[in-house]
């Protein structure tokens, strides 16, 4: 009996809780139908789905209202002209998609020498014109340009822009290694005559080949390719932007170790081996077939490299190691030899600590000829200062005038034997304390001229020259615009 009591209670608490959510359920409805019947002059066209949702707890304001509307009407209209957004818009003259690109450079990162890449961050934008999407304004409340949500970069075509020396690039939610996944839509427009607008922000790492022959007073010229992944020319054409939007601007940008002194933009046509047209081959007699052609647009800059910090960290240490040389040898102590090989292990260092922080090239850099004729002229001072010792060690105790004044002297033993001639019976080269002094102060003063006359032409000639890296994507006879860097310096 206890048994079926216990059964009963819980089959009786669990109709109970049924009720009371069949209860809840249908005031739940029944709120939901009076919420609904009140805001029926707002939402006639609402789907059947929107009905699940409590639209009494929701708070949106009047333009989110609208734009919903718009976005609900916009896909309409794309369903109804039929929309392909895997097909390249054909223009009405045949000719390839014409795609204006402007760009505004917000930030230069860095500039590295040593893995011969730089980082910046960018706004590119893009335009063209599909002429499927032309519409009435009277379609979108007599509006002739629309503001399209994000969700469409999947439903309308757009260039399959990349950039072919970016080592890594991200936007500002992910990162990613390849060139096509980072585009993430930040505004799209179109207007009325089917012109989209289509914006991104975008940050790249890309790669720079660099010259470092007059390094530290280098100047370095790097580019951006921009050029479509898989649309050849008689499909897209990239140009840059002209009239009101520019194509290109930078933001006061402010680098540690180098100046934006040059910036400008080029185009070119990128030749591939995509294949041979066999038809054409023959039909044509063997003229080339530019299914192989792709537009490529070029963003130029030229970075002058400060010397600042060279000079403080390898000029000015190395300059004031040969300084102490020559101190050194002036000392009369015993430590002067040791003094000398710390020096010799000083400089050194300076050397290995500098090319650890520089890429390994084949050819002789400006920062390689100072270092190394430091190094050298320190390494005489310690061979002159073991020729001084020998030579103090084998000064002559008498110490009459030579007659020259200046050249040595040795002393001969006279033995008078039979033959009554001098013979000499042992001979040792000996040196004047005069001709020591002498010999010491005019290899100082060589040491002081040669280093002078050395600084004198090394920062007279290397910061004076101006080496121009031969790139023909670059030219600058052919540039289309410069940038305005009146704000950068």
């Amino acid at each position: 009996m206890m048994r079926r009591s216990l059964i009963s209670l819980v089959v009786l608490a669990a109709l109970t809780q049924v009720a009371q959510a069949g209860r809840g359920a249908l005031v739940l409805k029944t709120g939901r139908d009076a919420s609904t019947e009140e805001d029926d002059d707002l939402y006639d066209d609402e789907e059947e789905e929107e009905k699940g949702h409590d639209i009494s707890a929701s708070a949106f304001s009047k333009d989110s209202i609208m734009q919903q509307g718009e976005t609900r009407d916009f896909l309409q209209f794309l369903q109804r002209i039929a929309y392909d957004h895997r097909q390249v818009p054909e223009p009405a003259d045949g000719g390839p998609v014409e795609v204006a690109v402007s760009i505004v450079v917000s930030n230069v990162r860095s500039v590295s020498e040593v893995t011969m890449d730089y980082s910046l961050e960018l706004f590119y934008r893009e335009s063209w014109r599909d002429q499927r999407l032309q519409y009435s304004p009277k379609l979108f409340k007599n509006k002739t340009e629309l503001a399209l949500h994000e969700s469409y970069s999947t439903s309308l075509w757009y260039p399959d822009t990349f950039v072919p020396n970016a080592i890594s690039s991200k936007n500002p939610r992910k990162q990613s290694i390849t060139h096509r996944s980072l585009l993430r839509l930040e505004l799209e427009e179109l207007d009325h005559e089917g012109r989209i607008l289509y914006s991104r922000r975008l940050s790249l790492l890309a790669s720079c080949s660099m010259d470092l022959t007059l390094f530290p007073f280098d100047s370095q010229l790097c580019k951006l390719g921009i050029e479509s992944y898989g649309y050849t020319a008689d499909k897209v054409v990239y140009k840059w932007s002209k009239g009101a939007r520019a194509a290109l601007k930078l933001d006061p940008i402010s680098l540690p170790d180098f100046q934006i002194t040059e910036a400008y933009v080029t185009s070119r046509m990128e030749s591939y081996a995509t294949g041979v047209d066999f038809l054409n081959f023959f039909l044509f007699l063997g003229h080339r077939n530019n299914s192989g052609d792709y537009s490529r647009l070029y963003v130029c800059f030229v970075f002058t490299r400060a010397a600042g910090f060279c000079f403080l960290q390898l000029i000015i240490p190395s300059t004031a190691v040969v300084i102490t040389s020559w101190v050194s040898l002036w000392m009369e102590n015993e430590t002067s030899f040791q003094d000398m090989i710390s020096i010799i292990l000083t400089i050194t260092f300076l050397l290995f600590s500098y090319n650890e922080v520089m890429p390994r090239v084949s050819y002789l850099k400006a920062m390689d000829v100072y270092l190394g004729t430091c190094f050298c002229i320190v390494f005489c001072a310690l061979i002159k200062l073991a020729f001084v010792k020998y030579m103090r060690q084998n000064v002559s105790k008498e110490s009459p005038k030579p007659p020259s004044g200046f050249l040595p002297f040795t002393t001969i033993q006279i033995d008078s034997g039979n033959s009554g001639l001098p013979r000499p019976r042992s001979l040792g080269v000996q040196f004047s304390p005069k001709f020591i002094h002498r010999f010491h102060w005019s290899t100082q003063m060589i040491f002081l001229i040669f280093f002078a006359s050395f600084c004198l032409f090394y920062f007279l000639v290397y910061p004076n020259i101006h080496a121009k890296v031969a790139d023909q994507d670059c030219d600058r006879l052919t540039a289309e615009w410069f940038a305005d860097l009146k704000i950068n310096k």
